[in-house]
């Protein structure tokens, strides 16, 4: 089971890179609010995980693993936005704030129930 630390650098991955945009890890240290030095850190990390390749000081990108793990993240995260935006009527920045702490600290058993119930809603 991933880290939710993890889980917030796959989702940041995913989001920057989402419309075809080469990722670096000073983008992920930006949209993540944390030291670059950490952001090295955790890449590393992912990486020895195989989930991610890292160029020294180039982009960074998936794996077809870490593609797929990333792709499912994010479904699940845009399933919970929509519920707290759509069924809760939260403001959009709490949504957000919300699905994506959800995301990181629910079980994935319990991601997997909550999910379910948006879908069938």
């Amino acid at each position: 089971m991933l880290s939710s630390a993890k889980k917030r650098y796959l989702l940041a991955i995913y989001e920057l890179g989402e419309q075809g945009n080469e990722v670096h890890s000073k983008d992920i240290a930006n949209a993540l609010k944390v030291k670059r030095p950490s952001t090295s850190k955790m890449l590393k990390a992912l990486s020895e995980e195989e989930l991610i390749d890292k160029e020294y000081y180039g982009t960074v990108r998936f794996t077809p693993q870490g593609a797929q793990l990333a792709n499912q993240l994010y479904t699940r995260y845009l399933l919970l936005n929509s519920f707290f935006q759509t069924t809760l009527q939260t403001d959009a920045h709490s949504a957000r704030h919300d699905a994506i702490l959800c995301l990181c600290e629910l079980s994935d058993s319990s991601i997997e129930k909550l999910s379910s119930i948006v879908l069938t809603g």
